[in-house]
């Protein structure tokens, strides 16, 4: 069934991006909440079941400390840098994540949401054309204080060898708003292709490619979820609120559009001149 109607199908298509208010009931978004505070209670310093890599003296976004599952394959969770976990203060560290990586299998509500949801399953594959494919989940937990994650198209990071058979979804589990840090678009960007990236203290677009006047603010109720292109730029700020703004993000591809290696990938995701323009192919030396 499809849960769309025609002006919405043409609007992603568009504008690059889709967002749907109250798509989840507050009991669905409560249990998922209570479910990503579960894997910090699980697995911060537990080192029969984690490892703990220190955080890292650096200015990068992705410096801060990480717990990693050893009991499910991928799982692992990672703090806002410059915070430094204390075992002695197990209690403190969730108000100090950054992001989850691969918990899907975590708990059942995560498995709802990704698998099987009745309300979003039809709209990916509407958009998408075919039957969804997960290929990567996260939960982005910015909190007080949280950075900002800079202009980016998220095929950047990624190596599938068609990348507009790529979707994500953006489910918030906070009201987001500007102030603790929504989501922002350039609509109708993504039908531009890639975009050239480059590394400061995250994977960014060259800031010559954008014209940030169009830059469009997407406010969304917990509850709510955004559909976008994997080849849409998007931002969210820093978080200026003294309120988390917790979202879960997946990414899902067709069948058939499988991964393929960084040298093929170059000769796909690129700028009209012929310049690979993915985050991998802007590491120093091209390494």
């Amino acid at each position: 069934m499809n849960m769309l109607t025609d002006e919405q199908v043409k609007a992603y298509r568009e504008q690059g991006y889709l967002a749907l208010d109250d798509m989840f009931t507050a009991e669905e978004v409560n249990e998922a909440k209570d479910a990503l505070r579960a894997i910090v209670d699980t697995y911060a310093f537990n080192p029969e079941i984690s490892e703990y890599v220190p955080p890292r003296n650096t200015n990068v976004n992705q410096a801060g400390a990480i717990f990693r599952a050893k009991d499910q394959a991928g799982l692992f969770f990672q703090t806002e840098s410059g915070y430094q976990p204390d075992p002695a203060r197990k209690d403190e560290i969730d108000g100090h994540i950054r992001k989850f990586m691969h918990f899907e299998h975590a708990a059942p509500i995560f498995e709802k949401i990704v698998f099987s949801h009745p309300r979003t399953q039809p709209i990916l594959r509407t958009l998408l054309g075919e039957a969804p494919v997960l290929f990567q989940s996260m939960a982005l937990l910015k909190p007080p204080g949280g950075v900002e994650k800079p202009w980016h198209q998220d095929n950047a990071y990624f190596s599938t060898g068609n990348p507009d058979a790529v979707i994500g979804t953006w489910i918030a589990l906070d009201d987001a708003a500007v102030e603790n840090g929504c989501m922002h678009f350039l609509p109708g960007a993504h039908r531009r292709g890639p975009l050239r990236h480059h590394h400061t203290s995250d994977c960014e677009i060259l800031p010559d490619r954008l014209d940030l006047s169009l830059a469009v603010p997407v406010p969304l109720r917990a509850g709510g979820i955004i559909f976008f292109h994997g080849n849409a730029p998007h931002q969210t700020p820093p978080n200026h609120s003294n309120q988390r703004r917790r979202a879960l993000q997946f990414h899902y591809r067709t069948a058939g559009n499988a991964t393929v290696d960084r040298q093929t990938y170059d000769q796909i995701f690129h700028e009209p001149d012929g310049t690979p323009a993915s985050c991998a192919a802007a590491l120093p030396n091209n390494l």
